[in-house]
């Protein structure tokens, strides 16, 4: 695959109209983060170097600090990707007495082993059954399974109640929601852990937690040392973490976009969740046929198991979406002839 934009892709000398990006703003192909990614990689080199884990680059030291002050949090770490920042803090934060309730809709790196999986509407139960005074509550702001959104602030009381610890994924969320993008969890202070990607709406690649000092301190011995993150990275996402507050347009214009293809896939019968997240998913028997027929007209879309997954950014104009439920009509007309 070669990315042609937001929009398009090459595959095999086809030029597909690709609805798999996670690159809602389509900031992995904006001229000021390459830019400033070779900025700073003339200045800093190709790689971190550290003859010890307590020394690190100041300029991820400086992207870090500016992080946590767009969330609202004391302090931040990095991580090679969102799954290891999920995966290695949910490890670091348990024990054998620890009781973690991961809500059913999860993303797989969510999960860590012995977690209790939760309806929102069993939460609570669940919670006043758990006999240990260690309990943390998982979930995902917007869900990456189907683009729903938790309720965040029925959790977050929950979680001030039954004084459990609340680590929420903001990763579909960031950039494209909240105050100046960042997020759903930046103005809750009940979420005492927010864990994200930058491989998402930032267009660049890692994955970091924003917390308090204490909880930084505690991964940190027991990680031993701080993921180091390539100077071009660091650039990629210093620029990034620029633009999106700016790019409030770029979000209206999306979501009235995400609002048209689901008043659209409703009117063909598929049902979605009363939602409005550039993450749209629906249930379909056909699955798989419907995919191929996708690819038949040079258009390309995520899911498995019977599921359609799409994924809108802002370089999918309205003769791509156009495009699209016209493809998928033409679909269900042929099976009902059929």
């Amino acid at each position: 695959m070669t990315p042609i934009n937001g929009a398009f892709i090459l595959h095999e000398d086809l030029k597909l109209l690709s609805f798999c990006s996670y690159d809602h703003l389509a900031l992995a192909d904006s001229p000021v983060i390459k830019k400033n990614g070779i900025k700073y990689v003339l200045q800093h080199g190709i790689c971190p170097f550290s003859e010890a884990g307590d020394f690190y680059l100041t300029c991820q030291q400086d992207l870090e600090k500016k992080l946590s002050d767009l969330l609202r949090r004391e302090a931040s770490l990095f991580f090679p990707s969102r799954e290891e920042a999920n995966r290695t803090t949910l490890a670091a934060i348990s024990h054998e007495d620890a009781r973690i309730f991961v809500d059913e809709k999860c993303h797989p790196s969510l999960i860590p082993p012995g977690a209790l999986r939760y309806h929102p509407d069993q939460l609570e139960g669940l919670i006043e059954k758990a006999r240990t005074s260690q309990k943390i509550i998982v979930t995902e702001s917007i869900f990456s399974s189907d683009g729903s959104i938790s309720n965040l602030p029925m959790i977050c009381e929950l979680a001030d109640h039954y004084d459990a610890l609340l680590y929420v994924d903001d990763s579909h969320a960031f950039g494209i929601a909240g105050v100046d993008g960042m997020g759903l969890c930046a103005h809750l202070r009940e979420v005492d852990i927010i864990s994200g990607s930058f491989s998402h709406t930032c267009g660049a690649y890692g994955g970091y937690v924003a917390c308090n000092q204490t909880i930084r301190n505690y991964l940190l011995n027991h990680l031993l040392s701080n993921a180091l993150l390539s100077p071009l990275l660091i650039g990629a996402i210093e620029a990034a973490l620029e633009l999106i507050p700016q790019m409030e347009g770029e979000r209206k214009q999306l979501e009235q976009r995400s609002h048209w293809l689901r008043a659209a896939l409703r009117e063909m019968g598929f049902s979605l969740p009363k939602y409005n997240t550039p993450l749209i998913s629906f249930e379909l028997k056909k699955a798989d046929r419907l995919k191929a027929h996708l690819l038949k007209e040079q258009i390309v879309v995520m899911g498995e198991n019977n599921q359609i997954r799409i994924a809108l950014n802002i370089s999918h104009m309205p003769d791509h979406l156009t495009h699209l439920t016209d493809t998928i009509k033409s679909f269900q007309m042929a099976c009902a002839c059929l």
